[in-house]
C-alpha cells in the first residue's frame, strides 16, 4: 500500500509537471507578447513626447497612457549612476529611484550607455528591455510588466507599464497549473492533502529580501498550489531532491497527521525566463493515515480469519488426537487381546506341566521308597538339563523392549508345551527403540508369524518340529526373520500367500491375521516382508527401517 501511494503520488507529480511546463510555454508566450506591445507603445511614446522631459507635463502621461491602452508610463532621468522618476502617469511614481530594483537597474544602466540588455532574463531588443512580470515597489496591490526605451534622442529613459495582476488571475482561475491541482484535490479527497509548486530558493534564504520585498510576486515560495503542511525536515529534504534530481518521500507529523510528503523538482523547458539555476520543486502532502486506517481494518480482518482458521485447526487437532488415542487404544487392546492368547497357553502349559510334575514327584517318590537310587538318578538327570535347557531359552531374549521381550517369552513357553523345538538369537538390540504404534504392531505382527509357525510345525511329528526366531538391527534396520519346518506347499499356495482372504488354516477357531493384512501393518512403516520356501521349511523374513518412524 506504501508503494500504491508512492506511485499515486508520482503520478499527480508528473500531472503537474505536464501542466507546469505547458504553463511555462504559454507565460513566456504571454510574456514576450506584452514586451513586444511595450515596445509598440514605447515608440509611440517616444514619437508623441518632446526630447526633453522639461517639456513634459503629468497629464500628458495621463493622456497618452489611455490612448495607448497601458497601465502608465515614468520617465527616467539619469543623474550619475541613479535613475530618478521626473514624469509619471502615476504620482507615486514622482521621485522614485530605481537603484535599488535590481536587474531593472543593470537593464537602465546598459541601455543609457547604448548598450544591448544582457541581465540573463527578460526580452531584450534594439534600444529595449523587458522585464519579468513583478510587483510594483510603488505600489504593492499591483503586478505589473515594464518595458524600458532609450535610442539617445531623449533626456530620459521611457518606462511604459501594464497592469497585469486581473490577467493573472483571471488565467489561474481559468487554465493552468492552478486548475489542475484543484481538480486533483477535488478528486482525491481524504488522501490528498495539498500540492504546491514551490520556489526553493525562498526556503533555503531565510534572510530579509531587499527593501522589504517578501511580498513581491518575484518573492513568492509558493508559485502555484499552498503550502501549509511545512516541517522542520523540509530544507534537508529539498536539498536532497535537488541534489538527486529525483523525488524524496518522507513521513512526517504534523498538526497530529501522519503526513508523507513528498518532493520532486521540475525543470520547466522555458530557461529563456528562468531568475534563478534552482529547478522548481513540485509538493505533495497526503493523508498516511488513510493508509494505517486501511491497514488497520485488514489487520482485523486477517486477525478475524486466523482466529476461525486457528479454532478450526484446534478442533481438527482435537479430532485427530481423539482419534489417535481411540487408534492407539483399539492397538493397545489388540495387544492385550495376543497377550491373554498367549496368557491362556501359558496357564495350559503350567497346567499340563503340573500334571506331568504330580507324575514325576509320584515316581520319583515311589522309587525312594523301593530304594531304586541310581534308577531314580537316571530319571532325574533328563529332567533338570531339560529345564536348565528351558531356561536358557528365556534368558537367552534379552531386548530393552518389554512388550517384544514378553511376547517372545511367551512363545517360548507355548513352544514347550507343543514339543515344538524353538530358537531364539537376538543381536544388537540393546540400542533398539520403537514407538507405541510401531511397537503393539510389531507384536501383533510376530505373534501371527509365530503361531502361523507353530500350526504348520504341529502338522509334523513331534521330532521334526522346529521354529527359529532371529533378529538382527543394523544399518537402521530392524530385521526379523521366522523360519520353521513343514509340509511341503504347493506352488499354486505359494503364488497366493499374499492374497487377501486366503488362509491354509483349517481351524474353525482360528481368529489370528491374514499374511495379507500383516504385509499391509509392515508397508505402513515403509517395512517389506518376504518369504522362501524350501522342500521341507518356510522363512518370512521382515524389514522395518527405524530412521524414520511415523
Amino acid at each position: 500500500m506504501n508503494n500504491q501511494q508512492k506511485e499515486k503520488i508520482n503520478l499527480v507529480t508528473s500531472t503537474i509537471s505536464t501542466e507546469l511546463d505547458k504553463q511555462s510555454e504559454v507565460e513566456a508566450t504571454y510574456d514576450e507578447m506584452l514586451g513586444h506591445e511595450l515596445r509598440t507603445a514605447s515608440i509611440a511614446i517616444q514619437k508623441s513626447l518632446h526630447p526633453d522631459f522639461n517639456h513634459v507635463t503629468n497629464e500628458q502621461l495621463v493622456e497618452l497612457a489611455q490612448q495607448l491602452n497601458i497601465g502608465g508610463l515614468t520617465l527616467f532621468e539619469r543623474r550619475g549612476n541613479e535613475f530618478i522618476g521626473v514624469r509619471s502617469s502615476d504620482p507615486k511614481e514622482i521621485g522614485a529611484n530605481s537603484k535599488t530594483w535590481g536587474i531593472v537597474y543593470t537593464a537602465q544602466l546598459q541601455l543609457a550607455d547604448r548598450k544591448t540588455v544582457d541581465v540573463g532574463t527578460g526580452l531584450s531588443m534594439e534600444n529595449f528591455w523587458s522585464g519579468p512580470i513583478d510587483t510594483a515597489s510603488t505600489d504593492e496591490t499591483n503586478i505589473r510588466k515594464w518595458g524600458e526605451y532609450y535610442d539617445g534622442t531623449t533626456n530620459y529613459i521611457i518606462n511604459p507599464y501594464l497592469n497585469v495582476s486581473s490577467s493573472l488571475e483571471h488565467y489561474r482561475e481559468k487554465v493552468g497549473v492552478d486548475v489542475s491541482i484543484h481538480e486533483l484535490l477535488d478528486s482525491n479527497k481524504g488522501n490528498l492533502l495539498e500540492i504546491g509548486v514551490l520556489n526553493p530558493e525562498k526556503i533555503f534564504d531565510k534572510g530579509p529580501t531587499p527593501n522589504n520585498r517578501e511580498k513581491w510576486y518575484s518573492e513568492r515560495l509558493i508559485l502555484n498550489g499552498s503550502y501549509t503542511y511545512r516541517d522542520q525536515a523540509e530544507e534537508s529534504k529539498l536539498k536532497e531532491a535537488l541534489e538527486k534530481k529525483s523525488t524524496v518521500f518522507y513521513n512526517v507529523m504534523i498538526n497530529g497527521t501522519n503526513v508523507l510528503k513528498s518532493f520532486t523538482p521540475i525543470e520547466t523547458s522555458n530557461l529563456k525566463y528562468k531568475r534563478d539555476d534552482l529547478n522548481k520543486v513540485v509538493m505533495v502532502a497526503t493523508d498516511y493515515t488513510q493508509i494505517e486506517k486501511t491497514l488497520q481494518q485488514q489487520f482485523r480482518e486477517v486477525f478475524f480469519f486466523m482466529s476461525i482458521v486457528t479454532l478450526l485447526v484446534c478442533t481438527v487437532i482435537i479430532i485427530l488426537f481423539s482419534a489417535t488415542r481411540k487408534k492407539n487404544e483399539g492397538a493397545v487392546k489388540t495387544v492385550q487381546d495376543v497377550y491373554l492368547d498367549n496368557i491362556n497357553s501359558i496357564v495350559q502349559s503350567i497346567k499340563e506341566q503340573r500334571h506331568d510334575i504330580i507324575n514325576h514327584i509320584t515316581t520319583i517318590s515311589w522309587m525312594i521308597k523301593l530304594k531304586k537310587y541310581e534308577s531314580l538318578q537316571d530319571y532325574i538327570d533328563p529332567l533338570i538339563q531339560e529345564a536348565k535347557m528351558m531356561d536358557y531359552k528365556i534368558k537367552a531374549v534379552e531386548i530393552n523392549i518389554p512388550a517384544l521381550s514378553g511376547i517372545i517369552q511367551a512363545k517360548l513357553a507355548q513352544a514347550e508345551v507343543h514339543n515344538i523345538d524353538m530358537q531364539v538369537d537376538f543381536k544388537n538390540m540393546e540400542n533398539l527403540r520403537l514407538t507405541t504404534i510401531k511397537t503393539t504392531d510389531l507384536v501383533r505382527i510376530l505373534s501371527n508369524l509365530i503361531d502361523n509357525a507353530f500350526d504348520a510345525a504341529n502338522e509334523l511329528p513331534i521330532t521334526e518340529r522346529k521354529v527359529t526366531l532371529e533378529g538382527v538391527v543394523q544399518a537402521n534396520q530392524l530385521i526379523i526373520k521366522v523360519h520353521n519346518s513343514c509340509n511341503p506347499v504347493s506352488p499354486d499356495i505359494q503364488s497366493r500367500i499374499f492374497e487377501s482372504g486366503f488362509s491354509t488354516k483349517t481351524r474353525k477357531n482360528n481368529k489370528g491375521l491374514g499374511l495379507h493384512i500383516i504385509k499391509q501393518l509392515i508397508e505402513r512403516y515403509k517395512g517389506s516382508i518376504d518369504f522362501t520356501m524350501q522342500e521341507a521349511s518356510v522363512t518370512f523374513s521382515i524389514v522395518i527401517p527405524l530412521k524414520h518412524e511415523k
